[in-house]
């Protein structure tokens, strides 16, 4: 209870301080919608539709305020913390071992990080969490044959939700179900439930299975429109691209590890998503950061020691988070993705944990230890300033008396500024290359996807949008222009005037005022 009450203050303030990121934003957007609307768009989409289902029901309750975006995944990563400790009671290990165990996983920083974001990852860890304690408790069932069928079937739920939450628990579920095929075969479990899982779990994602090849063929052919856009309208790069490109791949929470190929960068960038949940990473040196891992790699000899040992509960864990992580090579490396296989790498570490007791209880210290390194990490997170570049942005427009149109260098990145300016009379806004709700009705399939920018599609939007005076508001790593058109049009027409820039500064946001050239031609 105390563990779980201190990783939720933790959450809580993380969620208190932080403004919505561009994805939260996005998950605002859908919860305002009509429930056909909703539907049509996450079947369009690149995700599933469980999570925003919810919170499309969560919005008609509470407010739109950032904790109230927030509080559903609040109260599932608190959840969680609770079915990771019920997982451990009746699978044996000392109070201390236990204890130990879900201090780990209560204050990693990646899991309380998360689970104060307005998105589906903390929902994941749950479901995750929840079929983890299904197989352990399988394991203790052995020979039972109504309850391991019952637990079964409730694996089976937890799992086909899990893919319903994120595309990520896909790798989670084939984890699951290659480690228990393993132990048939081995004679180390009974067929019957798994039987009954894989019937159940197969038949509640086949069901989905139309829908996700067609998300992934729909994006397919948008990567190749942008591409043709790329080929087809200028030069192949600018330093402003490669700028871009860069600010484009670290998203907020993410590790900077973007998708690289080769397996040596896949690797390293593996090890750094996991030692950043463990807390471990980032570390201002490699000296420091040796001490922070010391107590984890004593956890993962004791891991090495259970499966000597044949612990057939580690091996089952091995191999889901195993093949859970290796999942991550056919999607940019981040470790929001791997924030699925979290679960079995913290109930790894306690079956470790378990091992480390019965050679020499005293080596039980590594888990607090290594419950202080992730502590440090949350506290890390919580103390570290945080801006708000959209409050202010939005403060500043709407101080404005004149009620300038404003322009906003993506269509993306105007949902967030939407948010803020939403009420009484907000100003006109215009996204580029076109509007949200214009790109909504342009769009067949309605997912989310931007629109690929030319010449002639920016040079439109220039003749399109003349006004006076002007507010325009740009988003670096979002920036779809990178041959500068829209900078060189906007230059012979206005005087640009930055405005806020020591508050906005490192924040990848701009704001301007435009003014009318003299002499310059409409």
């Amino acid at each position: 209870m105390a563990l779980a009450l201190t990783g939720l203050v933790l959450a809580g303030i993380l969620a208190e301080r932080r403004e919505l990121w561009l994805d939260e934003y996005h998950t605002w957007w859908l919860s305002t919608m009509s429930l056909p609307s909703l539907w049509t768009f996450v079947t369009g989409d690149v995700h599933p539709p469980l999570y925003f289902a919810l919170m499309n029901g969560w919005q008609r309750l509470a407010s739109d305020s950032p904790l109230a975006l927030r509080l559903p995944s609040l109260l599932a990563y608190t959840a969680s913390v609770f079915v990771f400790a019920a997982a451990l009671r009746p699978a044996g290990g000392t109070a201390a071992v236990r204890s130990a165990a879900v201090a780990l996983f209560a204050l990693s920083p990646a899991l309380v990080y998360y689970g104060s974001e307005a998105r589906m990852y903390a929902l994941t860890v749950l479901l995750a969490t929840a079929s983890l304690a299904c197989i352990v408790r399988l394991h203790d069932e052995r020979g039972a044959t109504r309850q391991s069928d019952a637990t079964a079937t409730a694996l089976a739920v937890a799992a086909a939700l899990l893919v319903y939450t994120h595309y990520t628990g896909l790798f989670f579920v084939c984890g699951v179900g290659l480690a228990w095929l393993l132990r048939c075969l081995r004679r180390r479990a009974e067929w019957r439930p798994f039987v009954r899982f894989a019937v159940l779990a197969g038949v509640g994602t086949v069901l989905w299975l139309p829908v996700i090849l067609e998300q992934r063929a729909r994006k397919t052919a948008i990567d190749r429109l942008h591409l043709a856009a790329v080929a087809a309208t200028g030069p192949a790069s600018t330093p402003a691209t490669r700028a871009n490109g860069t600010a484009a791949a670290n998203t907020p929470g993410g590790t900077a590890a973007a998708a690289t190929p080769g397996m040596i960068p896949w690797a390293r960038s593996l090890a750094m998503s996991t030692a950043s949940i463990m807390g471990v990473f980032p570390a201002p040196g490699v000296v420091l950061a040796g001490l922070l891992a010391a107590p984890f790699l004593v956890l993962v000899v004791g891991v090495l020691m259970a499966l000597r040992s044949r612990d057939e509960l580690a091996f089952t864990l091995l191999v889901v988070f195993a093949v859970s992580a290796a999942g991550t090579l056919i999607v940019p490396i981040s470790r929001r993705y791997l924030l699925v296989a979290a679960p079995a790498l913290f109930l790894l570490l306690w079956r470790g944990l378990v091992a480390l007791h019965r050679l020499r209880p005293a080596l039980v210290l590594a888990g607090p230890a290594a419950a202080v390194v992730s502590l440090a990490g949350c506290l890390r997170m919580t103390t570290t300033p945080e801006a708000h570049p959209l409050a202010h942005i939005a403060s500043v427009i709407r101080a404005d008396t004149t009620r300038l149109p404003v322009h906003i260098i993506s269509n993306y990145a105007a949902v967030p500024l939407r948010y803020h300016l939403r009420g009484d009379r907000p100003p006109t806004m215009h996204g580029f290359p076109v509007n949200v709700e214009a790109w909504w009705a342009s769009q067949a399939f309605k997912g989310w996807a931007t629109v690929p920018v030319t010449r002639d599609s920016t040079e439109a939007w220039l003749g399109a949008h003349a006004a006076p005076d002007l507010w325009l508001v740009q988003f670096e790593a979002d920036f779809q222009d990178p041959w500068q058109y829209m900078a060189d049009g906007l230059d012979r027409r206005y005087v640009r005037t930055e405005v806020a820039a020591d508050v906005l500064r490192g924040t990848s946001w701009h704001l301007y005022r435009l003014t009318t050239r003299h002499g310059a031609r409409p």
